[in-house]
């Protein structure tokens, strides 16, 4: 019998002892072994494995799939990909109706989502089981997975939204970049005052025409949104999450700020003037600085789909509270609707593991294009350094850092609504200058409250 085969049996027994307790309380059977020991080991097994994603993931599933087959005869990964809108509709019924897969990807809403409806088992003393092997110090962002101190995933990806630079533009300005004066000199150097005046000089009418056509920051979303209300020291809710506080001094001051960019010294285009569809966006080398994700922008870097220019990564300037990264992670849970708790298991491991980026680097799988590091370790490898080299990787590498909190993303009543709908929407109508930032902050309390009392 092989040394794979014994050790996976002897952490079935380890962790059947350990969990009884919380495995029942999930209606999940322990695993076990049935008087065949490792016989049972031997017999065929299908696991069922989902996320969200694209088609072009698909091969990158299979891929893994059959080098974690290879390492574990007798049992079989079945990669499900599903669009990210069906994606949330689907998994939160199977998981209501008792029919998840094996295991699934759950990114930071759907997590809290799925834990309330106990749809995923506790996963500590599994991790306890492994030990040294799994090496959980080494995981990235372990708040996503944590609730009451207790581990209930294993990271698929793990991203951070950071702000993206044109290196062309500033090099041919004789300007520093921005990753250099964060590198010298911390906040200290890269900072609030130092965005508007780099922003003062770097937005500039091309042609001579009496309009801006070169705008130094294009703006982002709600996660950089919120990375700078943060900064500013902050923040959604109060620490039990029953109280918006968005509308503090502080928060106001970080909506401001925002507001100012486009309002006051207008290095940032306005909403109305629909940039991007004049040709003013930061892949056309017409926006100095844009928000950019360590997942979705290092895509550029691909081959035959480079920008025209070089451009790198830095984090969102620090405001008087230092400086805030928003980072999520998708993170890999068992089903608690499981037979094979202890397989699916097995391939969480596998998938988040830096064996999984290696092997499946060395055969033609670069994960670097599309899932962020899970282990602090994976920076270090080709696997990542390779197809980035272009970048400045260290600096990627301070933003999970710099996610704080850990988890990043409120574990509220509909977060995303709260971050991407009323959020977003009345910091829209801050940098309209439709309402001060006291008024938006105000009026997004006043939803975020309402969100609230229809879950209490």
């Amino acid at each position: 019998m092989s040394t794979q085969l014994s050790r996976r049996s002897m952490l079935k027994w380890m962790a059947a002892g350990s969990t009884t307790a919380a495995l029942a309380a999930c209606a999940v059977p322990a695993a076990t072994d049935s008087g065949g020991g490792d016989m049972a080991d031997m017999e065929d097994i299908t696991i069922g494995w989902a996320r969200h994603g694209s088609e072009g993931d698909v091969p990158t599933e299979t891929g893994l799939a059959e080098l974690f087959k290879s390492k574990n005869p007798g049992v079989s990964v079945e990669p499900l990909v599903l669009p990210w809108g069906d994606y949330n509709t689907k998994i939160p019924v199977m998981v209501a109706g008792g029919t998840a897969p094996d295991t699934f990807g759950c990114h930071p809403a759907l997590m809290a989502e799925t834990h309330t409806a106990g749809g995923s088992i506790p996963l500590t003393d599994f991790i306890d089981a492994y030990g040294a092997d799994l090496n959980y110090d080494d995981v990235v962002y372990h708040g996503d997975a944590l609730f009451d101190g207790v581990v209930f995933g294993l990271p698929q990806k793990s991203c951070t939204h950071q702000l993206r630079y044109n290196k062309t533009l500033l090099e041919e300005a004789g300007m520093p970049s921005p990753g250099d004066l964060y590198w010298e000199q911390g906040a200290d150097g890269w900072n609030w005052n130092t965005f508007i005046e780099m922003g003062k000089e770097l937005t500039k009418d091309l042609d001579g025409d009496g309009e801006t056509d070169q705008y130094f920051y294009g703006g982002s979303g709600g996660t950089n949104q919120l990375a700078t209300i943060r900064a500013a020291g902050g923040e959604v809710f109060d620490e039990a999450i029953s109280t918006c506080t968005i509308n503090s001094p502080d928060a106001v001051e970080g909506i401001k700020f925002m507001a100012d960019l486009v309002l006051e010294h207008k290095i940032q285009p306005p909403p109305e003037m629909q940039a991007s569809e004049l040709g003013i966006n930061f892949n056309t080398g017409k926006i100095v600085m844009a928000g950019g994700t360590t997942c979705d922008s290092v895509r550029d870097l691909r081959e035959g789909y480079e920008l025209p220019f070089e451009w790198d990564f830095v984090l969102v300037p620090a405001g008087k509270a230092g400086f805030r990264c928003w980072g999520d992670t998708d993170q890999i849970v068992v089903s608690s609707s499981s037979e094979h708790a202890q397989e699916a298991f097995d391939w969480s491991v596998y998938r988040s593991s830096l064996d999984a980026w290696e092997e499946g680097y060395d055969s033609g799988i670069k994960l670097a294009f599309s899932d962020g590091p899970t282990r602090y370790s994976i920076f270090e490898s080709k696997a990542y350094t390779e197809p980035l080299g272009a970048l400045d990787i260290p600096m990627i590498r301070e933003g999970y850092i710099n996610t704080i909190p850990n988890p990043f993303v409120p574990r509220s009543p509909q977060p995303y609504r709260v971050l991407f709908t009323v959020m977003t929407t009345e910091v829209d109508n801050a940098l309209r200058g439709a309402k001060t930032a006291q008024e938006a902050a105000d009026d997004m309390c006043a939803q975020i409250e309402e969100i609230l009392a229809e879950n209490t």
